[in-house]
């Protein structure tokens, strides 16, 4: 039976066929981890290399790292936690401890898989936190067989806290860089710093002749008078985190992110947030006569609107 056999020889041809091998490369990205390509360093023309000047507690800030920007003489606070504070002043000062701590874990893991930090970068603003990336490099084989040793990429870059990107450039004596982007934005001049003795409070002035109570009155009832459209996702991503749902928190923030990145008076508002709580009472006031601005035009937009309808 011709057919017969023609159907059958085709069967046949497809189940011996050889399936395409599954290419790493076609996989996607874990997120956070980035293989990066040798050689491919034209990002750092739009960083500035920094080191640590000074780790100090503030009176209304917490702790603050403050880094030098290298081709400028311009310090960039960097306010960390209490605990990576105590992390990073114990390793800068050498002081050993009874027991390892997290950041110490994470040295002697990294280099018991044959890792190294090479650098650390931080990357950008969002809102008023910073981003980071740690780059992490191979160093002497491990016996992690041959699958594991062709998928895994020589070098990565790896999203990280600025807190824990600065504790292991530390450990590991790697360089630190900063975007220049985020170095104009948030930099402060050195002698701000000698002059307040505190991070962020430099005598900066007020805008418009204003007394630094007024500005800060004024812009907390701009804040207080908005409507933030990210409060109930803020409340989700609280209640994520103490639930442990980290996927759910990864979305969450995502979120945020994307809402803060496309509403301009929000972005107004965080930045005015931030630039109170640094001292920058002159941008302070400059960022509330444009959010004011921005607000009075959305309300002419929205009865004009009205009337039409």
């Amino acid at each position: 039976m011709p057919l017969a056999a023609a159907l059958l020889g085709r069967h046949a041809g497809l189940a011996g066929a050889p399936r395409p091998a599954c290419s790493s490369r076609s996989r996607p990205a874990r997120r956070g981890l980035a293989p990066r390509a040798s050689g491919s360093d034209d990002w750092l023309s739009s960083y500035d290399e920094a080191h640590i000047v000074e780790v100090r507690a503030t009176d209304k800030h917490g702790h603050v790292v403050l880094l030098k920007l290298k081709e400028s003489a311009v310090l960039l606070p960097v306010y960390i936690g209490e605990f990576e504070c105590t992390s990073l002043v114990k390793e800068i000062n050498k002081k050993p401890t009874p027991r390892p701590l997290t950041h110490d874990l994470m040295k002697t893991m990294l280099e018991t898989l044959g890792f190294r930090v090479t650098m650390v970068r931080i990357t950008a603003l969002v809102g008023n936190t910073y981003h980071a990336r740690v780059h992490l490099a191979r160093g002497r084989r491990q016996r992690l067989g041959e699958a594991a040793e062709a998928s895994m990429p020589a070098e990565v870059d790896i999203d990280a806290r600025p807190s824990d990107a600065v504790n292991l450039a530390v450990r590991f004596g790697a360089t630190i860089y900063v975007n220049r982007e985020v170095g104009a934005k948030m930099g402060h001049p050195v002698h701000a710093f000698v002059e307040s003795g505190s991070a962020g409070g430099g005598s900066n002035g007020s805008g418009a002749g204003e007394q630094h109570a007024e500005v800060v009155r004024s812009c907390r009832e701009e804040i207080m008078a908005y409507s933030d459209p990210t409060i109930m996702h803020k409340l989700q991503l609280q209640l994520a985190i103490a639930e442990e749902r980290f996927e759910d928190a990864t979305a969450l923030r995502d979120a945020i992110d994307k809402i803060l990145a496309s509403d301009r008076a929000l972005s107004l508002v965080v930045a005015m947030e931030t630039a109170i709580e640094d001292g920058r009472f002159e941008e302070a006031s400059r960022l509330r006569d444009e959010f004011k601005a921005l607000r009075k035009a959305q309300q002419l937009s929205s009865s004009e609107i009205s009337d039409l309808s």
